[in-house]
């Protein structure tokens, strides 16, 4: 049926009030004709054709059923126009407010007009009520707009469920057994989500700067020593002080060594227990080319001293897989698991603390693991100019900016540790043999064939030292701690070096003659391996081509331990080896894939 709007009355400024009177006069005799013509017809019609009328009147606007209308013939004959008068019938009383319905679209030849019915001061109610009912009905109707496929509700638990079989490797390492094939909720697929993160990502990166506990357990810590320091008086200090002094000049450590070694370590017996391996939870299945432990996990916040008799330890090897493994000496659970299917591991190295794991092999490219994301990048060396086929062996300094590669021909590759691009390179006589970083990560120490070691400033890559090692023969390896410089010979002989006395000469810039402190003899063939312990105290020498080679040195006195290693301990071919973060852990990885993990009773104290 064809519709039309009402026409609106405009009054234009102009008119005067005689004809705004005339024009309200007529608009109002036409509704009423209006009016009356449509009543006639619904008085026509009959009781049923009404109840039919008001039913789908009901049904497609809302308000009562045919059950609830009560039809009355003359009631709508009672209806009479609303006044002139602004805001005020006689019928109704004064009215708050008046609807304009002027712009409704309504069926052709019927027109309602403005009019209240009699007895029905609530109509205006009434419309709102019809309003609201109306608006419900559309929405029940059309149903919710969007529906949250992970949401809560009890109804959807059972379509909601998550497969632990059916998706990829990553979803299938979170079933508690082997044999779990049933589907699990959303909640416990959040829980198990979040396990797995404790259990992998967060022992690598440490997160304890976001925990609130240890932060206003910190600051409680600094206001009482500021109130402890506010009662103190001056003479209180003046004997803190001079007992402090009494207690370091009656010591006879090291000055520059930290916190763990204020208590000597005897220099001929140590005291050290075998517990069980390292990766007994998952032994190597080929030689452990790569072992370590993470530098910070289980430290103290002031990193001096392990708050945690758990510390992390990443094995790596020629069995493709790179393993992770929490250290408690009884049962060194396996944390997480790598494998490499186009790369044997020869190196693996820790970046600092970022939780970072940089893998290489015989290859010309390399890999980067990130622990707390869970990705693997894969760098090739043509990426950054590398022309080696081979970036087997590197070495990452102590805060993991830097990578160090050994390339061909005396040259060694730098690259950025977080973005893993080319900084430079840095050139020797010779071949590259042994690269090590000072303590401090500012200097980086090269040595090969030629038998000189070479010190490089890291900022402005200069050489500004080298000196020519007292052996005379290939070096083989480097190690670095606070005050010493170890340097490996394929002789077997290991010299040690103050490094705080060195000098350069001023005629040319460099110092070519320098004194070992010590020489160590205790290896027969090429010293393969040599590390520091976190002190200092401990020298840790190895050699790949002999069987049971692995000796102890006591760094201060210059004596190899005479109780440990024996002919009985079960050592064979150590291939990898280091001290745990405060040096209560030993491990060394053999030959035959395990990891023999000693327990070093002296810094348990």
């Amino acid at each position: 049926m064809a519709k039309k709007k009402k026409a609106q009355t405009t009054i234009s400024p102009l008119t005067s009030s005689v004809d705004v009177d005339e024009t309200i006069n007529n608009e109002a005799e036409k509704r009423t004709k209006k009016r009356d013509s449509k009543e006639t017809r619904r008085g026509d019609m009959t009781p049923d054709k009404l109840a039919e009328e008001a039913a789908l009147t009901a049904l497609l606007f809302g308000g009562t059923t045919t059950t609830d209308v009560n039809i009355d013939m003359d009631v709508n004959r009672n209806k009479k126009p609303v006044s002139d008068d602004l805001g005020y019938d006689e019928r109704a009383g004064d009215l708050l407010f008046a609807i304009d319905r002027s712009g409704v679209e309504e069926d052709e030849g019927e027109d309602d007009g403005a009019y209240i019915e009699e007895n029905e001061d609530n109509s205006g109610q009434d419309d709102e009520s019809s309003d609201e009912e109306e608006k419900q009905q559309v929405v029940s109707m059309a149903g919710a707009a969007w529906k949250d496929d992970d949401s809560d509700d009890e109804g959807d638990e059972g379509t909601n469920n998550v497969s632990l079989v059916d998706g990829p490797n990553r979803i299938k390492k979170l079933r508690r057994y082997r044999d779990e094939t049933d589907p699990i909720s959303i909640k416990e697929y959040e829980l198990r989500l979040r396990e797995r993160f404790v259990n992998t990502a967060s022992v690598a990166a440490r997160t304890d700067w976001a925990d609130v506990t240890t932060a206003a357990e910190e600051d409680d810590v600094d206001r009482k020593r500021l109130k402890v320091s506010d009662c103190d008086s001056e003479s209180d200090e003046e004997e803190e002080q001079y007992s402090s002094v009494n207690r370091i000049l009656q010591s006879n450590a090291s000055l520059f060594a930290t916190s763990s070694s204020l208590l000597p370590l005897p220099p001929t017996i140590l005291d050290i227990n075998r517990v069980r391996d390292g990766n007994i939870a998952e032994p190597n299945k080929s030689c452990v080319n790569g072992l370590q432990f993470h530098p910070t996990a289980g430290k103290d916040y002031d990193g001096s001293r392990e708050c945690s008799d758990r510390p992390l330890l990443m094995t790596a090897g020629m069995d493709r897989m790179l393993r992770f493994f929490r250290i408690d000496g009884e049962t060194n659970e396996k944390v997480h698991g790598l494998f490499f299917e186009d790369m044997p591991i020869m190196s693996a190295s820790f970046l600092g603390d970022s939780g970072s794991v940089v893998m290489s092999g015989r290859r010309p490219f390399f890999y980067v693991y990130d622990a707390a994301s869970g990705n693997v990048e894969r760098y090739h060396g043509r990426d950054f100019g590398c022309r080696e086929r081979s970036l087997e062996q590197f070495t990452v300094s102590p805060d993991g900016r830097i990578i160090a590669f050994l390339g061909n021909d005396g040259y060694i590759i730098l690259l950025d540790g977080m973005s893993r691009r080319w900084i430079g390179d840095l050139k020797m006589n010779g071949s590259v043999r042994a690269v090590a970083f000072s303590s401090d990560g500012e200097y980086i120490m090269g040595s090969g064939s030629d038998g000189d070691v070479y010190k490089w400033n890291v900022k402005s890559r200069r050489c500004v030292e080298r000196f020519h090692n007292e052996d005379g023969t290939i070096t083989s390896s480097l190690a670095v701690s606070n005050n010493v410089l170890a340097v490996g010979a394929e002789s077997g002989v290991v010299n040690l070096y103050d490094d705080r006395r060195s000098s350069p000469n001023p005629r040319n810039g460099f110092m070519m003659e320098r004194q070992p402190i010590k020489s160590v003899m205790n290896i027969s063939t090429a010293a393969d391996l040599v590390k520091f312990n976190d002190d200092g105290q401990i020298l840790a020498i190895s050699t790949r081509r002999e069987k049971n080679g692995l000796k102890l040195l006591h760094v201060p006195t210059g004596t190899v331990f005479s109780n440990w290693p024996t002919s009985k301990t079960p050592l064979k071919y150590v291939w990898s080896m280091d001290f745990s973060p405060g040096s209560k852990y030993f491990c060394g990885g053999t030959d035959h894939g395990k990891c023999l993990l000693y327990q070093l009773k002296h810094f348990l104290e």
